[in-house]
């Protein structure tokens, strides 16, 4: 029942104009409310198997459990890395078949299998697949040149083929091995296969209403149910996945222990309530699952905790370790051509090395926090530790677990890709790995360190932003992970030395051999510095307040809009809004700010190598004062930026942007703008561009215009994305200006130019006085797309038609359902129609355009600040 495939928003032609569905608002706070009760739940669900983790724990002795991985064989661990392999390669086929439904031949094999396994070995290490994984993929399948619209489509499959297909399999195996699994859990059999029954009728109820309905609405997006072939090829994927996964720990298990049958079924079972507990590989969740399973059987807990351990090793931790050596072979190699048709793709998927290095940098330091609360494994406590003096090796085991925990927060930096992390990360390392093997490090910290540092050395130049470590804040993900590290460490502490009586001198103490007191001060030095973080967060200074832009500040902006190809960037010139410039000062973000939001105007502007760095700074900026970050009107093309961010997009309404070289005069379908151009020639009209040093002349003139257009319209000025008529904006750009017969001018039109690039020309200011006769729009807008191509511009672009081009569908979000709706039916507001079909008129290339906020009720919010910014307040938004 898996393999479902999402139809993200997208234009579609209008069905019907009836009203918004009844309880439209009731689903509205629904989906506002759900991930919140899904988190209460999963956290719920965390903590009564955590509950049951600790209740298991008493029967669990360290030292066995340490005796026991030390036992295992290099056999065994060689066949359970051979079926993680297995299970790896089956999770690739769903991106495969993901792309050969949804995208035929857009992607190379070898690249959707790129994107499988890195996506995958990320995902199942942090987990929130659906912003680790589907970000990775993302950036992949967006460098390929697969539309955003396809790309999203192509994550929901994936996403769906295999949460649904994982669910799949644990109904079947329960209702395979019910008997099996009763025993185990201590419940009937005959409630455990009604339920699996009720849970496979469900899912088969799910694909055959949804072919019967020809789709389901989930959220923001309508499923698709695909063909039953490729159901059946998502199912078998599925079942090789998770029999891959299960093998490993099978093999891992002491020899005889259960049938393989048997175990995949409650390994499933396992599987899915560790990923309903929304921890990230359902870690501790998963364990309580199984440790519960083998409690009342034959087989010692001490081996099957043993076997969990060894697990997480070789099906989480050496993927994402793989992955990594991948990456930053390709950094080293530059030899991406290798890979047929990828060499976009592969440099991208180089650029996401930050993400795994910062999942390297918390999975190191982890390994150092909680390999300080541990003791030693041999007799010796450390290779150094003969030679070192007392105090020295003392002192190596506490600053090895402190700077662990130093690690784990520098790896926040890393994923942001400052430079200044890089290099402390790279110092940490250093420092960690020399500490480690002074203290007696264990296997697996020596290895992390390693590949950490090799990686970190190969993978400089990824770190290109500036660091200001002290500026940006965790993410309350981040601390919660943070803690939950620390608080892991402290249990360990009292697991593994739990024999020991405690007596204040153990703190005290300082023998090579007081191992004790060593981990006990190691995990004190670690909350410590933990308090001092937090501390730190609470107490920092808020950063400056939003400002104008000084005069000096607009003329460097003005300066980077004059060699760029954005045409619309020129309403800097306005100076209402506020900058944030690069540190190299050769691009900026224009914002506004109103209430808690921080709204960009379009796209950075400028150097597009600043543009990652920028976006990142302007959303660090936001939350750094308790605000949320939106950026509004962005191209497609700019997407991937926002998306990294956390940011959602949705759509505005489209751009009509005329292609300067093919537009002509000729042809049946130009007769009607033949027929305006003569009108306005015999009426007497005549057409010039005044270049800026000639507009103050005639800028009364101009003023009596724009005023009496305003009466007209009984309107007021606006601002943020519009321009208005101030006498510093108008004369710093070019006019063009339309006379009557007698001279006096009529209408006019202020132009935004690219004069270097000659990317794109615009327009912003549009009046007219009220009585000019028919066609005069018309016949000023033809003369300036002419002379934009004669002076070899590429695109004459003639602005946004707001809500045009959105999904009216029964099945489409509500967000498009009641766009679409104000656009048929708003003109009592605002001319939408007439607005689309007046552009329509010069066969323009319509290009969506796109508002990017956080989710929940955000985006709503952010379009009622936005109307208050382009209407100077609230006031203004009500009287026009």
């Amino acid at each position: 029942m898996n393999g479902l495939t999402a139809e993200t928003p997208e234009p579609a032609p209008a069905q019907s104009e009836g009203a918004p569905p009844a309880g439209m608002r009731d689903r509205r706070w629904l989906a506002v409310l759900r991930p919140w009760l899904l988190l209460a739940g999963g956290v719920l669900l965390a903590i009564l198997a955590l509950g049951a983790l600790q209740a298991l724990s008493r029967e669990l002795n360290y030292s066995q459990v340490v005796a026991a991985l030390q036992s295992a064989r290099p056999a065994v661990l060689a066949a359970a890395a051979g079926a993680a392999a297995l299970s790896f390669v089956a999770m690739m086929g769903y991106d495969l078949s993901a792309l050969r439904h949804l995208a035929p031949g857009a992607v190379p094999p070898r690249i959707g299998a790129l994107a499988a396994f890195c996506g995958f070995a990320l995902s199942n290490t942090l987990g929130v697949g659906a912003f680790t994984g589907s970000a990775v993929r993302w950036r992949i399948y967006a460098a390929t040149g697969l539309e955003p619209t396809r790309i999203g489509r192509v994550l929901v499959f994936v996403t769906a083929s295999f949460v649904l297909g994982l669910y799949a399999v644990a109904a079947l195996g329960l209702l395979l091995e019910a008997e099996a699994l009763a025993g185990w859990f201590g419940l009937s059999a005959t409630l455990l296969r009604l339920v699996a029954a009720a849970l496979l009728a469900a899912l088969a109820g799910v694909a055959v209403l949804g072919r019967l309905r020809k789709g389901l609405r989930l959220g923001r997006f309508v499923l698709r149910v695909p063909p039953a072939r490729l159901i059946l090829l998502q199912g078998v994927i599925s079942l090789l996945d998770i029999g891959g996964a299960a093998t490993v720990l099978w093999l891992l298990l002491p020899p005889g222990a259960v049938d393989l049958p048997s175990f995949m079924a409650l390994y499933a079972v396992a599987i899915a309530i560790g990923a309903a507990s929304h921890l990230p590989g359902g870690i501790g969740v998963f364990e309580a699952v199984v440790l519960l399973a083998f409690h009342n059987s034959a087989v010692p807990l001490d081996q099957v905790a043993a076997a969990l351990v060894l697990y997480r090793v070789i099906y989480f931790a050496l993927p994402l370790c793989l992955a990594i050596l991948l990456l930053a072979g390709f950094e080293v190699s530059r030899r991406a051509h290798l890979l047929e048709g990828g060499t976009r793709a592969v440099r991208a998927a180089t650029r996401l090395m930050p993400r795994f290095l910062g999942a390297g940098a918390f999975a190191a330091g982890a390994a150092l926090l909680l390999g300080g609360v541990t003791p030693p494994v041999g007799v010796t406590p450390g290779l150094l530790a003969p030679a070192l003096p007392l105090p020295l090796f003392e002192a190596s085991h506490l600053l090895a677990s402190v700077g662990g925990l130093a690690l784990i927060f520098v790896a926040h930096g890393l994923v942001h890709r400052l430079d200044g992390a890089w290099w402390l990360a790279t110092c940490l390392t250093g420092a960690g790995l020399v500490l480690s093997i002074a203290r007696g490090g264990g296997e697996l910290e020596l290895p992390l360190l390693v590949l950490l540092g090799v990686a970190l050395v190969v993978s400089r130049q990824r770190f290109d932003r500036r660091a200001r470590m002290l500026t940006p804040s965790l993410t309350p993900g981040w601390w919660l992970a943070v803690i939950g590290v620390v608080a892991a460490a402290a249990w360990l502490l009292f697991f593994a030395h739990r024999d020991v009586e405690y007596s204040r001198q153990l703190w005290w103490r300082f023998e090579l051999d007081a191992s004790t007191p060593r981990n006990m001060r190691a995990t004190l030095g670690a909350v410590l510095a933990l308090f001092v973080a937090g501390l730190w967060t609470l107490l920092r200074p808020a950063r400056s307040r939003v400002h104008p832009p000084t005069p000096e500040e607009l003329a460097r902006a003005t300066a980077i809009v004059a060699a760029q190809g954005r045409a619309d960037a020129n309403l800097v010139r306005m100076g209402d809004k506020a900058l944030l410039f690069a540190p190299e000062g050769d691009a900026f973000i224009m914002y506004g700010r109103r209430g808690r939001s921080w709204i960009g105007l379009f796209d950075p502007v400028g150097a597009r190598e600043r543009r990652v760095d920028l976006v990142w700074r302007f959303v660090e900026m936001a939350d750094a004062q308790g605000g949320r970050a939106a950026f509004y009107q962005v191209r497609p093309e700019s997407l991937p930026l926002y998306i990294d961010a956390g940011l959602r997009p949705l759509k505005l309404g489209e751009a009509a942007r005329v292609p300067l070289a093919a537009f002509e005069l000729k042809g049946k379908s130009r007769q009607p703008l033949r027929s305006a151009l003569n009108r306005a020639e015999r009426e007497g009209l005549t057409f010039e561009v005044l270049p800026p040093e000639a507009v103050a002349s005639l800028l009364p003139e101009l003023e009596a215009v724009s005023r009496a257009w305003l009466d007209q319209h009984k309107a007021r000025e606006k601002a943020f994305s519009l321009g208005a008529f101030e006498p510093d904006y108008v004369t710093a750009q070019s006019v063009a200006v339309v006379r009557d017969r007698e001279g006096q001018a009529i209408a006019f039109a202020t132009l935004l130019e690219t004069p270097e690039q000659r990317r794109e020309m615009s327009i912003d200011l549009m009046r007219q006085m009220p009585e000019v006769p028919p066609g005069t729009m018309d016949f000023l807008f033809l003369r300036l797309i002419l002379r934009a191509k004669e002076l070899g511009y590429d695109f004459f672009d003639l602005g946004m038609a707001p809500l045009s081009g959105l999904a009216a569908h029964r099945l489409a979000p509500v967000w498009y359902r009641l766009g679409g709706l104000v656009f048929r039916r708003g003109e009592r507001f605002y001319n939408f129609r007439g607005l689309r079909a007046f552009k329509e008129k010069f066969e323009p290339v319509w290009e969506p355009r796109y508002l990017c906020t956080p989710g929940g009720l955000d985006p709503w919010v952010v379009l009622a600040d936005v109307a208050a910014l382009q209407a100077g307040g609230l006031r203004g938004v009500i009287g026009k």
